[in-house]
């Protein structure tokens, strides 16, 4: 009983230290870091294009790889009216900069799309990502 008592104050004490020395994070919602997320939006404005069902093939460090699905709203009439489509893509993130909370957030976006992809998009795509702003 007394160990188990050492072991919970031994990690109560132990876990916030490793948490503040953690992975690099990705800016994950536009208003807050998240380790590890399941979707990234891309356009804060408006989530008009989002990077979703992620899987993480690597995370933390100086890079981070994973594959998803890119969705992006046709905005045809226009973004109100538009309809959200999906393509399959892999993309890593780099660059792991400080933001506001001292934590480092990955900053660049690379993609790669399959043969399915938006019009006009390149099948390599680079965009550099902002810190939260909440």
């Amino acid at each position: 009983m007394i160990g188990a008592m050492w072991r919970a104050l031994i990690l109560a004490v132990a876990l916030p230290a490793l948490a503040s020395s953690g992975p690099d994070r990705v800016v994950g919602n536009c208003h807050s870091s998240q380790v590890r997320p399941k979707a990234i939006i891309l356009a804060c404005a408006d989530a008009n294009a989002y990077l979703d069902k992620i899987h993480w093939q690597a995370f933390g460090g100086p890079a981070a790889s994973a594959s998803g699905e890119y969705v992006e709203n046709t905005c045809t009439p226009n973004c109100a009216s538009g309809h959200f489509k999906s393509y399959p893509v892999t993309f890593s993130l780099t660059e792991a900069k400080p933001c506001f909370d001292g934590h480092k957030d990955y900053r660049k976006l690379a993609m790669d799309f399959s043969a399915a992809r938006p019009p006009q998009t390149p099948v390599h795509f680079d965009e550099t990502l902002f810190c939260p702003i909440g």
